[in-house]
């Protein structure tokens, strides 16, 4: 299944692109973050300490995604 992924800040910077579609079967949490790396290199080193949010709340890695869920990346950020 096609799954669209919403990123943002340095990790849109990072990727060239505010989303992306990755394509997942099971469609699953952990599995998106899976194809994000595969996808998208240049996110692997954030993509170790990242969430996913679902329809604006953060899920679990084994968390099933369905068609109409709307799928964040959401990286940690550092600063002071």
């Amino acid at each position: 299944m096609q799954i669209r992924v919403l990123i943002f800040g340095g990790a849109a910077a990072l990727a060239g692109a505010r989303s992306v579609t990755v394509e997942v079967d099971p469609p699953r949490c952990d599995l998106v973050l899976d194809a994000l790396g595969r996808t998208l290199p240049a996110l692997r080193p954030q993509l170790a300490s990242a969430r996913l949010a679902v329809n604006h709340e953060f899920a679990a890695f084994d968390r099933p995604i369905s068609p109409e869920d709307e799928v964040a990346l959401i990286a940690m950020v550092s600063g002071g």
